[in-house]
C-alpha cells in the first residue's frame, strides 16, 4: 500500500465525479447525447478509480484492484483533461 497511489486514486476519484455533474446537468436541459457521453465517461473513470482506491486499502482487495504509479498518472492526465472539456470557454 502506497500512500502516493492512494492519493493519486482517490484525487481521480475526486476529480471525476465533480466534472461528470456539469455534463450532466447540461444533459438535462439539452438532451443533447453528447453530454451524456461526456457525463458517463466520468463517471466510468470514477469508478475505476474508486477501484484503484479499493486496491490500496489494507482489505485484501482482489488482484486486477492493483494498481501503479505510472498508470495512475496517466489516467489522471486523462481526468484533467476531461476537465478541461467542461471548464474550457469557447471562442466567439
Amino acid at each position: 500500500m502506497g500512500l502516493v497511489e492512494l492519493f493519486v486514486a482517490s484525487l481521480i476519484v475526486g476529480i471525476s465525479l465533480v466534472n461528470s455533474a456539469v455534463p450532466w446537468a447540461a444533459w438535462g436541459r439539452s438532451r443533447d447525447g453528447r453530454f451524456a457521453l461526456l457525463g458517463l465517461a466520468n463517471a466510468l473513470l470514477a469508478a475505476v478509480g474508486a477501484v484503484w482506491v479499493w486496491g490500496q486499502l489494507p482489505v485484501g482487495p482482489p488482484s486486477y484492484a492493483a494498481s501503479q504509479l505510472p498508470v495512475l498518472g496517466l489516467v489522471l492526465l486523462a481526468s484533467l483533461a476531461l476537465l478541461a472539456t467542461t471548464i474550457w470557454r469557447p471562442s466567439r
